[in-house]
C-alpha cells in the first residue's frame, strides 16, 4: 500500500508523508523506477508504443483489471474484456503510431471503425472518467469518521509507516476546503481498515519491516 500511495502523490508529498523509519527501509526505492524501467525495457523505439508496453505492465493488470474482477465477482459476475483477446491486442500493438493517435484523436482507428455504427456526437465527445468524489467524501462524515479513527490502537499511528503530523494537518486542510487532499486521505484510511482488519496486532507490521539479519 504504501507504494500505491507514492505512485499518486510523487515525491516531494511521499517524502512528508512517510515516516523517518519508512523511509529507511524504502532504500530509495520510487514508483517512477519502475515506470522508466518497462519504458526502457520495451520492445520497440516507438514511443507511443513504449507508453502502452507500460500500461500493459503495470496499470492493466495492477490497478484497471483488478477493480474489474474484484467489482464483477462481488456481484457474481463473470466479465471479459474482449479487446484485450491476445491476437487482436498482438495485432492492435503493431499498428503505426498514425493509426493511434492523429491531430491529438486518441484511438482514431477504432473510432473510424465505428463511424458507422455509434453517431459522431457520441463517439468523439469529450472523454468522462468514472471518478468518484472523493474530495467531496472526505470533506463530509467520511472525513469525521476518519479523524476519530485516527487514534486506534493497531492502525496508522501504531504502525509506524506515517508522520502522523502530516495527516493530520492534511486532513484539517481538506475539510476546511484549503487544499484538497481526497484522494491521499481516502487511500490512508482504507489502509487503516487493512491494518485492523488484517493485521490486528503492531508487532506484525513492526517485524515485518524489521531489516534482515
Amino acid at each position: 500500500m504504501p507504494g500505491s500511495i507514492r505512485r499518486w502523490t510523487g515525491h516531494r508529498v511521499s517524502c512528508a508523508l512517510f515516516s523517518p523509519r519508512l523511509k529507511r527501509e524504502l532504500q530509495g526505492y520510487s514508483a517512477a523506477d519502475t515506470i522508466a524501467r518497462y519504458f526502457d525495457e520495451a520492445p520497440t523505439d516507438d514511443v507511443l508504443a513504449r507508453a502502452q508496453y507500460v500500461d500493459l505492465k503495470t496499470w492493466l493488470p495492477g490497478d484497471i483489471l483488478t477493480k474489474v474482477d474484484r467489482t464483477a465477482m462481488a456481484a457474481s459476475l463473470e466479465s471479459r474484456v474482449p479487446m484485450l483477446d491476445h491476437d487482436f491486442a498482438d495485432w492492435a500493438l503493431g499498428l503505426p503510431a498514425e493509426m493511434k493517435l492523429r491531430d491529438g484523436e486518441g484511438k482514431f482507428l477504432l473510432k473510424k471503425a465505428l463511424e458507422p455504427l455509434v453517431p459522431n456526437d457520441i463517439l468523439y465527445r469529450p472523454k468522462q472518467g468514472f471518478s468518484i468524489p472523493l474530495g467531496k467524501w472526505m470533506a463530509g462524515s467520511m472525513g469525521v469518521e476518519f479523524e476519530r479513527d485516527l487514534g486506534t490502537p493497531g492502525g496508522l499511528a501504531d504502525s509506524g509507516l506515517f508522520n502522523m503530523a502530516t495527516v493530520k494537518r492534511w486532513l484539517a486542510q481538506h475539510r476546511s476546503g484549503l487544499n484538497d487532499h481526497g484522494r491521499i486521505l481516502w487511500q490512508l484510511w482504507m489502509f487503516q481498515h487493512f491494518l485492523l482488519q488484517v493485521h490486528a496486532s503492531t508487532p506484525d507490521i513492526a517485524s515485518a519491516l524489521e531489516p534482515a539479519q
